[in-house]
């Protein structure tokens, strides 16, 4: 039977660590699919940022005779059927869209909690541990 190893030490450890966070980084880059989606991602998460500071115009305001403009110095991406600014939605919808993940995963977690503890306080007799 082979002789137990000693501990590594937190040193060690963490070079490895590291190491494996590098090539995972490393590997993940090399593949188009994985850029093109983080970098939509990013670009997700920077325009919900943005419109938390700053919007072109109010996201609800109705102005008809701009109606279903085409993009212009004033109106970016154009205007809808109500006059509305395309843009000025695109940033209110990508926060409207982060809130909604982040209160999903939310929901998530605390009914996973909610289920382990109940799990673990009616005690089946064994664990996966």
């Amino acid at each position: 039977m082979a002789e137990p190893s000693a501990p590594q030490s937190a040193a060690v450890a963490l070079r490895t660590t590291g190491a494996r966070a590098d090539g995972f980084w490393r590997r993940a880059a090399a593949h188009p699919g994985f850029v093109i989606g983080a970098v939509l991602v990013l670009a997700m998460l920077a325009a919900a940022l943005v419109s938390l500071v700053w919007t072109p115009y109010p996201p609800l305001e109705i102005d008809v005779p701009q109606k279903l403009q085409g993009p212009s110095a004033a109106h970016w991406l154009g205007t809808d059927g109500l006059g509305r600014d395309i843009g000025t939605l695109l940033l209110v919808g990508a926060q409207n869209s982060l809130v909604a993940g982040v209160v999903a995963v939310g929901i998530g977690v605390l009914a996973g909690v909610a289920l382990g503890a109940l799990a673990a306080a009616r005690g089946a007799g064994w664990t996966n541990a």
